[in-house]
This record gives C-alpha cells, structure tokens and sequence, in this order.
C-alpha cells in the first residue's frame, strides 16, 4: 500500500478558515450563501481527493453511492414535502440539500480516515447547516434533517477504512507484539 501523504496542513487551513471569517467579518447573507455554496462543493470535493491520493477506488466508489443517493432523497423529499423557504422564495426548504452533502462527505471521511480527517470535516459541514440558516434559506429543522440524512447515507454505503493489524514477533532473547492502523 502506498504511504500516506501528510494533510495536516490542509487540515490546520481548513480549520482556520472556519473560524477566521466570523469575527473578522460580518457576514451578511449573500456572502453566507455563497459560504454555504462553496463549503457544499468543496467538502465532498476534499473527501474524493483524499480518496484519489489514499489510492482509495473503493472507498471512493462508496462515497459516489452515498452522494447520489443523498442527493436523490433530497430531492425526493423537496418535492413531496413542499415546505416554504423563509425567505419565501419557494417550497424546496425541507430538508437542506447543502447540509446532506456535507454532512455526507464528513462522515465518510470520518468512516474511512479517522477523526483526524472526521473532525475538520463534521466542523465544516456544521458551518454549511449554520450558513444557510444566516442566509434565509432554511430553518434549522431542514438542516437538522440534511445533517441526519447525509450522515445515515454515509454511515449505509462506506466501510471503514481501517484495518487494525496485530503483530507478534519472537526473538530468542525478547517478544515483540505490535498494533498498526491504516487507511
């Protein structure tokens, strides 16, 4: 297997920026939309990166399945359930697409790497749920439903991606017993 390429850099910035613009900024809601819209892209775009440098064809063909799968549900609800945005601009409120995406990508990112990769990912996801509530886009039911529908999504179609070796190894003069993870 291919040695693991180090993201704590990445993983360092994305946890900045998540913090950064709040208090440096006051957002108002078209930049929270346009937050929302660039962390709902750019999440599951992280998880198939990460997948594609892990060498991960797997791992990554179960992350399509549940990303098309939550976005198929999503709108299937959308649809059938006709709940008026705040905003009022029409009926597609219930449950927040951007919030399932998201939180789709978290827990497969989580599943499949740790919460070294799951806790940058599930904050992130938490600030798109947050920003399209600031942007007038949806009540926090909607993104308490996208939330919940992209972590079961996730949690149906990805195995972990960890597999734990144990290792015994016997000298004359000592034993050696070891325990290894990898992704």
């Amino acid at each position: 297997m291919p040695s693991r390429p180090n993201f704590r850099v990445v993983r360092l910035l994305v946890l900045a920026s998540l913090f950064a613009p709040a208090p440096a900024l006051a957002l108002d809601e078209d930049n929270y939309k346009t937050l929302s819209h660039v962390l709902a892209i750019g999440l599951p775009a992280a998880a198939a990166g990460i997948s594609v440098a892990h060498d991960d064809t797997p791992g990554l063909v179960q992350f399509a399945k549940s990303e098309a799968f939550t976005l198929a549900a999503t709108e299937v609800l959308k649809l059938t359930i006709h709940e008026t945005r705040p905003n009022g601009r029409d009926d597609k409120s219930f449950p927040s697409g951007h919030t399932a995406v998201s939180f789709a990508a978290a827990q497969y990112m989580q599943m499949r790497g740790g919460w070294e990769y799951g806790v940058p990912a599930y904050l992130a996801a938490a600030l798109t749920g947050y920003s399209r509530v600031r942007a007038d886009e949806h009540y926090w039911k909607d993104v308490a439903a996208g939330a919940v529908l992209g972590i079961a999504s996730s949690y149906y179609f990805t195995d972990s991606g960890k597999w734990t070796q144990f290792n015994v190894l016997a000298t004359p003069n000592a034993v050696y017993a070891g325990v290894s993870a990898t992704w």
